[in-house]
Protein backbone atom coordinates (compact mmCIF):
# COMPACT_ATOMS: atom_id res chain seq x y z
CA UNK A 1 0.00 0.00 0.00
CA UNK A 2 0.88 3.58 -0.40
CA UNK A 3 0.84 6.74 1.39
CA UNK A 4 -1.99 9.12 0.02
CA UNK A 5 -2.51 12.80 -0.25
CA UNK A 6 -6.39 13.95 -0.29
CA UNK A 7 -6.75 17.43 -2.17
CA UNK A 8 -10.09 19.47 -2.13
CA UNK A 9 -8.97 21.83 -5.21
CA UNK A 10 -10.85 25.62 -5.33
CA UNK A 11 -10.43 27.39 -8.24
CA UNK A 12 -10.84 30.76 -7.04
CA UNK A 13 -12.52 33.80 -9.13
CA UNK A 14 -15.10 35.46 -9.61
CA UNK A 15 -16.83 35.48 -13.30
CA UNK A 16 -15.14 35.84 -16.31
CA UNK A 17 -11.60 34.22 -15.25
CA UNK A 18 -11.72 31.31 -17.16
CA UNK A 19 -13.05 28.93 -14.30
CA UNK A 20 -15.06 26.53 -16.07
CA UNK A 21 -13.08 26.31 -19.58
CA UNK A 22 -9.58 25.57 -16.92
CA UNK A 23 -11.76 22.75 -15.43
CA UNK A 24 -12.91 21.19 -18.52
CA UNK A 25 -9.43 21.73 -19.89
CA UNK A 26 -8.21 19.62 -17.25
CA UNK A 27 -10.66 17.10 -17.44
CA UNK A 28 -9.69 16.30 -20.38
CA UNK A 29 -6.18 15.79 -19.75
CA UNK A 30 -7.31 13.42 -17.00
CA UNK A 31 -9.36 11.55 -19.12
CA UNK A 32 -7.84 11.42 -22.31
CA UNK A 33 -11.23 13.11 -23.94
CA UNK A 34 -12.46 16.41 -24.98
CA UNK A 35 -14.77 17.09 -22.45
CA UNK A 36 -18.20 18.74 -23.19
CA UNK A 37 -19.31 22.24 -22.21
CA UNK A 38 -22.27 21.00 -20.30
CA UNK A 39 -20.64 18.36 -18.21
CA UNK A 40 -22.45 17.22 -15.58
CA UNK A 41 -20.83 17.91 -11.93
CA UNK A 42 -19.91 14.36 -10.43
CA UNK A 43 -17.16 11.66 -9.93
CA UNK A 44 -15.54 10.52 -12.46
CA UNK A 45 -12.40 8.64 -12.36
CA UNK A 46 -9.10 9.98 -14.00
CA UNK A 47 -5.47 9.21 -15.21
CA UNK A 48 -2.56 11.14 -13.91
CA UNK A 49 0.13 11.62 -16.55
CA UNK A 50 2.39 8.51 -14.99
CA UNK A 51 -0.94 6.22 -15.01
CA UNK A 52 -1.60 6.43 -11.61
CA UNK A 53 -5.92 6.54 -11.38
CA UNK A 54 -7.32 8.99 -9.48
CA UNK A 55 -10.54 8.70 -8.11
CA UNK A 56 -12.17 12.82 -8.10
CA UNK A 57 -15.16 14.21 -7.70
CA UNK A 58 -15.69 17.46 -10.07
CA UNK A 59 -17.77 20.51 -10.53
CA UNK A 60 -17.54 22.31 -13.65
CA UNK A 61 -19.10 25.57 -12.45
CA UNK A 62 -18.66 27.52 -9.66
CA UNK A 63 -20.71 26.89 -6.49
CA UNK A 64 -22.56 30.21 -6.25
CA UNK A 65 -23.58 29.59 -9.74
CA UNK A 66 -24.55 25.87 -9.74
CA UNK A 67 -25.60 24.47 -6.44
CA UNK A 68 -26.46 27.44 -3.90
CA UNK A 69 -29.59 28.01 -4.57
CA UNK A 70 -30.64 24.21 -5.17
CA UNK A 71 -28.63 23.01 -1.90
CA UNK A 72 -27.61 26.17 0.22
CA UNK A 73 -24.93 24.83 1.71
CA UNK A 74 -21.46 23.21 0.52
CA UNK A 75 -21.84 19.76 2.35
CA UNK A 76 -25.64 19.61 1.10
CA UNK A 77 -24.29 20.08 -2.36
CA UNK A 78 -21.62 17.66 -1.97
CA UNK A 79 -23.19 15.37 -0.16
CA UNK A 80 -26.35 15.65 -3.03
CA UNK A 81 -23.96 15.20 -5.82
CA UNK A 82 -22.09 12.51 -4.56
CA UNK A 83 -22.99 10.56 -1.18
CA UNK A 84 -19.36 9.11 -1.76
CA UNK A 85 -17.98 12.67 -1.62
CA UNK A 86 -16.02 11.79 1.44
CA UNK A 87 -13.58 8.58 0.08
CA UNK A 88 -12.60 10.81 -3.15
CA UNK A 89 -8.83 11.38 -3.93
CA UNK A 90 -9.21 14.46 -5.09
CA UNK A 91 -11.91 17.49 -4.85
CA UNK A 92 -12.47 20.18 -7.77
CA UNK A 93 -15.37 22.70 -6.55
CA UNK A 94 -14.70 26.22 -7.97
CA UNK A 95 -15.76 29.16 -5.96
CA UNK A 96 -16.43 32.73 -6.46
CA UNK A 97 -14.05 34.93 -3.94
CA UNK A 98 -17.19 34.72 -1.06
CA UNK A 99 -15.29 33.84 2.15
CA UNK A 100 -18.40 32.34 3.95
CA UNK A 101 -18.21 29.60 1.43
CA UNK A 102 -14.73 29.45 1.00
CA UNK A 103 -14.44 28.99 4.98
CA UNK A 104 -17.25 25.94 4.42
CA UNK A 105 -14.76 24.23 1.85
CA UNK A 106 -11.55 24.83 3.79
CA UNK A 107 -13.35 22.93 6.93
CA UNK A 108 -15.07 20.17 5.06
CA UNK A 109 -11.62 19.20 3.35
CA UNK A 110 -9.71 19.47 7.03
CA UNK A 111 -12.98 17.28 8.63
CA UNK A 112 -12.70 14.72 6.56
CA UNK A 113 -8.99 14.47 5.42
CA UNK A 114 -8.31 16.71 2.75
CA UNK A 115 -5.54 19.25 2.30
CA UNK A 116 -7.29 22.31 1.09
CA UNK A 117 -6.00 23.70 -2.19
CA UNK A 118 -6.82 27.50 -3.26
CA UNK A 119 -5.81 28.52 -7.05
CA UNK A 120 -6.62 32.08 -7.96
CA UNK A 121 -7.12 32.53 -11.33
CA UNK A 122 -5.84 36.26 -11.80
CA UNK A 123 -6.20 38.38 -15.01
CA UNK A 124 -3.49 41.10 -13.65
CA UNK A 125 -1.92 41.66 -10.76
CA UNK A 126 -4.28 44.76 -9.85
CA UNK A 127 -6.69 42.05 -8.55
CA UNK A 128 -4.66 40.03 -6.08
CA UNK A 129 -6.58 42.53 -3.17
CA UNK A 130 -9.65 41.46 -4.19
CA UNK A 131 -8.76 37.87 -3.39
CA UNK A 132 -7.18 38.46 0.48
CA UNK A 133 -10.24 38.22 2.22
CA UNK A 134 -10.34 34.52 1.20
CA UNK A 135 -6.75 34.24 1.21
CA UNK A 136 -6.83 34.77 4.86
CA UNK A 137 -8.76 31.18 5.05
CA UNK A 138 -6.64 28.61 6.57
CA UNK A 139 -5.34 27.00 3.00
CA UNK A 140 -2.94 24.33 3.33
CA UNK A 141 -1.47 25.51 0.06
CA UNK A 142 -2.34 28.96 -2.31
CA UNK A 143 -1.62 28.64 -5.88
CA UNK A 144 -1.83 31.55 -8.20
CA UNK A 145 -2.52 31.01 -11.85
CA UNK A 146 -2.04 34.16 -13.91
CA UNK A 147 -4.65 33.90 -16.68
CA UNK A 148 -3.90 37.41 -18.90
CA UNK A 149 -6.55 38.43 -21.36
CA UNK A 150 -5.51 37.97 -24.94
CA UNK A 151 -7.47 38.38 -27.62
CA UNK A 152 -6.29 35.77 -30.28
CA UNK A 153 -4.86 32.84 -27.99
CA UNK A 154 -7.28 32.90 -24.89
CA UNK A 155 -8.18 29.41 -25.53
CA UNK A 156 -4.72 28.43 -26.49
CA UNK A 157 -3.81 29.90 -23.25
CA UNK A 158 -6.29 28.20 -20.96
CA UNK A 159 -5.91 24.99 -22.48
CA UNK A 160 -1.97 25.10 -21.82
CA UNK A 161 -2.85 26.77 -18.24
CA UNK A 162 -4.95 23.51 -17.85
CA UNK A 163 -2.22 21.23 -18.70
CA UNK A 164 0.02 22.91 -16.22
CA UNK A 165 -2.64 23.01 -13.19
CA UNK A 166 -3.62 18.89 -13.82
CA UNK A 167 0.36 18.45 -13.45
CA UNK A 168 0.51 20.28 -10.52
CA UNK A 169 -2.72 18.49 -8.68
CA UNK A 170 -1.08 14.98 -10.10
CA UNK A 171 2.53 16.17 -8.65
CA UNK A 172 1.04 17.23 -5.47
CA UNK A 173 -1.51 14.24 -4.89
CA UNK A 174 1.89 12.15 -5.25
CA UNK A 175 3.68 13.98 -2.77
Amino acid sequence: MEILRRLFVVPLADNDHGKSHLVRGLLAQGSGRPIPINRPRGPVVLQSPWGRSINALVYGRSFQESEVNAHGTVERSLTAVDPEWRTRDLIILPSHLVRADVRQMVRLAHHNGFDAISVAILLNNQERQDYEDCWRVSWDERWNLPNPEVEDRWEEQVRALASDLWTRICEALGS
